[in-house]
């Protein structure tokens, strides 16, 4: 267990790719051996099979979630219209200013730095590896550091 957790603070913690992949491959085979230890370990003792099947069941699946999360992105295409959009509601607010024949440099301003903070954080939250927003590895780290 002690190692499994290790490995999947390197992997959380890790930006070398290679590296990544080739704990992930280990981190499968420790889950295989875990698991087999601890159907040894409960055979024909069934409240201990429910005490410690389940748990080790979620850890497996948090396992799971976390590669979900870190393999999925916006897809092209809503990110296209996005970005599209965007654009085109600052050409709108241009027009609209050379129509109206005046120009309000500060509401132009707040309008298209709040609109690029938006645009900048989805597409930063998209990506929790990279970026200004990241997410930590700390509560896990803290757990191992908890099992020595």
């Amino acid at each position: 267990m002690k190692k499994y957790t290790a490995d999947r603070v390197t992997i959380l913690s890790s930006h070398d790719r290679d590296e990544m992949v080739r704990l992930l491959a280990k981190v499968g085979g420790l889950q295989e051996r875990m698991w087999s230890a601890a159907l040894a370990g409960t055979q024909g003792d069934a409240p201990t099979m429910n005490l410690v099947l389940p748990p080790l069941n979620e850890v497996f699946d948090l396992h799971t979630a976390h590669l979900a999360l870190a393999t999925r992105h916006l897809p092209r295409p809503i990110l296209i219209v996005l970005l599209t959009t965007a654009a085109l509601s600052l050409v709108l607010v241009g027009v609209g200013n050379g129509r109206s024949e005046r120009r309000f440099p500060l509401l132009d301003a707040i309008y298209a730095t709040v609109l690029a903070v938006a645009l900048c954080m989805t597409i930063d939250l998209d990506r929790p590896r990279q970026g200004i927003i990241q997410i930590s590895s700390q509560p896990l780290a803290d757990t191992l550091a908890a099992m020595k």
